[in-house]
């Protein structure tokens, strides 16, 4: 419980002023577009395109 009452304290400092908290959510928008895109991008990616590349 240690390691969780840790990260509640370091969120807390983080996010104490209202600039911080822009801030990381601003990182926080930033990152969950990166991964919702990568993972956009891998399921429309056809199997196909892979083994062409290899032949050549």
């Amino acid at each position: 419980m240690s390691s969780l009452e840790n990260m509640f304290l370091f969120l807390d400092y983080l996010t104490d002023t209202q600039r911080k908290r822009h801030i990381v959510g601003g990182v926080l928008m930033s990152v969950s577009l990166f991964f919702g895109g990568l993972a956009f991008t891998m399921m429309t990616v056809k199997e196909g395109d892979f083994d062409e590349n290899l032949d050549s």
